[in-house]
Order: C-alpha cells, then structure tokens, then sequence
C-alpha cells in the first residue's frame, strides 16, 4: 500500500519549512517535504549588506496598523488587496515566531524591535540580523521542523511533473538524482515552495544552485500573475551578492574598463552635476532596485552602469579611494545627516564602511574578495520576481489542492518594499496551513497509484546541442530591466525552435528536465512582455522601448493584475484592502471549549 500524504511541500527554504512547521503547529502531521538539494535555494545562500525583514511597526513608538502596513504595499500598483492585509495582519505573529525560534533581531533596552528604512518605503519597519538573515531564519525554521517536528525529509529528489487529474492535484513525480531513477508521491495537497525561475538570466544574483521549477508548473496548467514583473538592481557577479544599502551609502568609485585595460570613472558622462550622481549613489542604498518612475533620479544610476556594460565594458565598484572631485559638504542633506548620525565619515569608502557595516566586508573577506586592495565586478542583475504563478487569497493555484508560497506565487505587484517577501515566507505558510486545516479531506484511492506510476525516460549522452548560455545572455540584454520589444519576438522564435525540438542531447536526466523547465519560463516571460507591455508600458522594474522609444506608463493598468497562460492575457481588476472594525464578540462565540 502507497503512503498518501495530507500534505507535501516542495523546496528547503524559509517558505517550505514555514509552511511545514504551520502545518504541524494546527495539528497536521502527516506531511513530508521534497527537495533537490537540501543546502541549495536562495534562502540558505543570498544576503545583501544587512538583509532585510520587514513587518508592523514594534519599536514601541512609531504609529502603525495592518491597514497602514497593507495600503503601504498595495499602493506600488497591480496588487491585491486582500492579500496585502494578510501579508500585513499576520506579519507579527509569523516574525514572533521566528524570535521565539532564536533568530535575533536587535531589540533595545526595553523590549521594542527597532528599525530602519528600506525599499519602497517612507516607515522603519524593516529590521535584520545582518547579512544572512534569511539563512538564519531557514536554519531555525529546519531545526524546529527536522528536529523537533521530526518531519520525513525526502532529499536528492527533483519534482519533473505535477501529478493532476481532473483539474485535482494528486502528487509528484519526481527524479532521484541520486539513482536517476523515477518516484511517485501522492498527496491530497502540494505545496510548492521553490523560488523563481532564477536561471534564465546571465546577469542574476541568485546562487547558481537555485533554478526554481515554475516550468514544471506551467506544464501542469497554472496561469502566471504579474509574470513581467521582476526586480533588478546592482550585484557582484563573481561572488552573486547584492550591493545594496551600506554598499551605496558609503559612496564608492564607479569604474568601467575597456578592452584595452583603460579605466573611467564613467559617472561625469552620464550627469551634468557629479555631486548630484554622488547623492544619487548614497540614495541607491535604500533605492537599490531599479524603479521605472526614478529613472530620472537614483536609477540613473542602473542605467549608466548598464550602458557601460553594453559598450563591451567592464565595470566596477571600488572602495579604495573616493571618487573623483569627491566632496561631502556638497552631498544632499540626506546623504550628510546620515553619514554624520552614524558616525562613518572617513578618508576613503572601505573605512566609511567598515564603521558603517563591518559585516558587508566580512561577506566578501569569506569569499576571498578583499574590499581594501581589490575592485569589485557589478552588474544590473535580476534579483526577485515580484509576480509568479496567479493563486487566489489561499495561495491555492487554478488546481484544487496545489498550492504556490514565497518567490514562486505571483503576489507583489509593481514595487514591494525591501524585505517584505521574507515576511511572504512566513505568512504563506500559514495561510496554507490555515486553508488545510479548514478543508474537507480529499480522499486517494488505490485507482490513482496507476495515474502516473511509470516513466519513459530517453537514452542521454554528454553534451547539449543548445548553448543555452547564449539563451541567458540574450534574455540579460533585451528582457531584463530594459525590455526591447522587437529583440523579445526575435528571441522568442529561438526559444520556440528549441522548445519544437525537444528532446534534445544532455549531459544528464536531470540537466534534460532542468534545462526545459528554464526555457517553458524563458517563453512564458516572453510571451507576457510582448502582449502585455504594448498595453500597460513602462512601469515598476523595467523599461520598456518599442520602435527604439520609450513607452510611457498607462496607469489605468496599476488597478489591474496581468494574468497570463494558455497563450491568453486578462487584467483582473485588484480588491481593495479591507477596511472594517470587527466586532470582538462575534469571533470569542465562535471559540469552542475544545479550542480552549
């Protein structure tokens, strides 16, 4: 007899051992979690120079509210309300837990959470432990969910098929990557929690061991929310980190080298006044993405270093010596007040910063990259999908049963504050949990063991036939930031001609699935921008130019979600945030004497 599982949870991040931890916190224990490789994703292997948490307002003197907290992130556009206010009503309960789990977030004196401003946002809610806050928060999280939930871990395992009948979830299939041998499990929910399809761009800042499996996913059915929508912004490309907030506010050189070794400081090409890009780099901290509507302002920024990038250049950041005619008393207001209140005025960036965030530092002294006698290579990089697979305010996708939590649902809409999607992480979960709980059981029978028990697997041999380097190069220079309309139907014919030959030689099974998962998504992004940017424009992350011109923002759009699949586009139009005063006696009736 075949084990069916309540639930199982596809991933090893901070949103699948979340969501395996909720399930078992509201009693249900008949779980398991499936992953490629337990040490892998982006969870466990990214960071920034304090990465960052975001939630309520608790420093113990700041006003706020879920409804603040929720309008707050609504207001960035082509989000839904609704699921706003959970991200934000649930926010204290999941970020408490993490606490009582033992990841430290700097309290003060009496208790209170203090804060500071973060991306897209005007409050302090933002907190962090450092740099590797969210490898803090998934090995916590695994602790409790391996160690004290004893939940059954099902590691080496990559999900190639989503097992649906009748529009109902089943189970996966999976490959052992260890046997190249093919594994059914079946479940009466799946919930997948994987990350974006993070390697379909050349210029990422995602670890290279995540790839994400939202192809998968595609090929069961799903519709895709938002899917044009990506965050992008600056990242060492040797070492895949984030140059963000204390790597900006310190003001490091900008250089670029030619193919002759010539080095620029490129900054006075690109502004009239050089100590207006200066501010502009210290404001980069906290506006580290690019955003279409700053395109004028801080991400001038992103766009010279990109530029640079296309003229064949190398280019840097370097922390040695400060920039050419660098000046602090001509720095904005901003910029003085906030190098002055933390005390990190110094001589040259890497002193600046080492007062500022020695940690920063720290990041790249263990990757043998040292800030004080080396420059650094940058590049605009895809950094997060705000959208993703279209789920309803249960994160239940269009399958009954299968479920899309963390990077990988489509939640966020045009802008998101910095940190936010590790607050989605934890409220996913949760949410999950909740809706399973609630649910009537779907029960599996023995006729469902034959539904997807076998797999014809094709012979394979060395070497792909595709470089799909060149793929993820072309896909960096026309669909990332700046998306070229004609350069996207050109590249999407390619992609088509790939994906029409099928299968193709590969160096191994698991290279065969990896590889068509990353080009389904290669398409499925194109085939949104093409029909969707010709309507809605320029907007959020991205530029978009057609005919070789800039098409403007139609904001009538920012009302509507973008969903995308079975080659149609629709705009759903977004619910707003709920806005009532419930009334406390009708929710204590409903607790029953067993709750208590």
């Amino acid at each position: 007899m075949k084990k069916i599982y309540k639930a199982l949870i596809i991933g090893s991040g901070a949103a699948a051992y979340s969501a395996a931890d909720w399930l078992f916190r509201d009693g249900t224990d008949d779980i398991a979690i499936i992953t490629e490789n337990r040490f892998w994703g982006t969870s466990r292997n990214t960071g920034s120079d304090k990465q960052t948490y975001y939630k309520l307002s608790m420093d113990g003197i700041t006003p706020d509210s879920p409804y603040k907290m929720a309008s707050d992130m609504f207001a960035g556009g082509s989000c839904d309300g609704e699921k706003m206010y959970l991200e934000a009503v649930n926010s204290t309960r999941c970020f408490l837990r993490l606490c009582d789990y033992g990841v430290a977030f700097p309290t003060d004196e009496f208790g209170g959470y203090p804060g500071y401003k973060t991306d897209h946002d005007d409050t302090v809610r933002a907190t962090s432990v450092g740099p590797l806050t969210s490898r803090f928060m998934t090995q916590k999280l695994e602790n409790v969910v391996l160690e004290k939930n004893k939940t059954e871990l099902f590691d080496n395992r990559q999900v190639i098929k989503i097992l649906n009948d009748n529009n109902t979830v089943k189970g996966v299939a999976v490959l052992n990557t260890e046997t190249d041998q093919t594994e059914t499990f079946f479940a009466e929910n799946v919930i997948c929690a994987t990350g974006a399809p993070s390697c379909i761009y050349e210029d990422s800042v995602y670890p290279e061991s995540q790839h994400g499996m939202t192809g998968v996913l595609l090929e069961a059915g799903v519709r895709m929310c938002n899917f044009t929508q990506w965050q992008y912004g600056m990242a060492s490309v040797d070492f895949r980190w984030n140059v963000s907030g204390s790597f900006m506010q310190v003001i490091p050189r900008f250089v670029s080298v030619d193919e002759n070794g010539n080095e620029t400081e490129f900054l006075k090409d690109y502004f009239t006044n050089i100590h207006e890009a200066y501010s502009y780099v210290f404001l980069k901290g906290y506006q580290w993405p690019f955003s279409f509507a700053r395109s004028e302002q801080s991400s001038q920024i992103d766009i010279a270093v990109h530029s640079e990038k296309q003229k064949g250049r190398t280019v840097y950041l370097d922390y040695r010596k400060n920039p050419a005619d660098f000046c602090f008393e001509k720095l904005c207001e901003e910029a003085r007040e906030y190098i002055e209140n933390t005390d990190c005025l110094a001589d040259t960036p890497v002193e600046r910063l080492e007062k500022l965030n020695r940690k920063a530092i720290d990041v790249y002294a263990r990757q043998g990259i040292d800030l004080y006698s080396e420059k650094l290579r940058i590049a605009v990089c895809a950094q997060h999908n705000n959208g993703g697979v279209y789920t309803d305010k249960n994160f239940e996708t269009d399958i009954k049963g299968l479920y899309v939590i963390g990077e990988a649902a489509g939640t966020f809409g045009l802008s998101r504050p910095g940190g936010s999607a590790l607050n989605d992480t934890q409220v996913g979960g949760l949410v999950v949990s909740g809706h399973i709980k609630n649910k009537a059981t779907c029960n599996l029978s023995e006729n469902d063991f034959a539904f997807y028990d076998a797999h014809e697997l094709s012979d394979f041999v060395e070497d792909s036939t595709v470089d799909y380097s060149y793929l993820k190069k072309k896909m960096s220079e026309v669909a990332s930031f700046r998306r070229d309309y004609e350069g996207c139907i050109a590249l999407l014919d390619e992609i088509n001609a790939v994906i029409g030959s099928y299968p193709l030689k590969h160096r191994s099974l698991s290279d065969y699935f990896r590889d068509k998962d990353m080009i389904l998504c290669m398409k499925a992004l194109l085939e949104a921008i093409v029909s969707e940017l010709p309507e809605t424009g320029s907007r959020g992350g991205a530029v978009f130019v057609k005919n070789g011109n800039v098409v403007k923002e139609n904001l009538y759009y920012r009302d509507y979600l973008t969903v995308t699949g079975n080659g149609k586009t629709e705009y759903i139009r977004v619910s707003s945030v709920p806005f009532k005063q419930s009334v406390f006696e009708n929710y204590l009736n409903r607790i029953t004497e067993e709750n208590i």
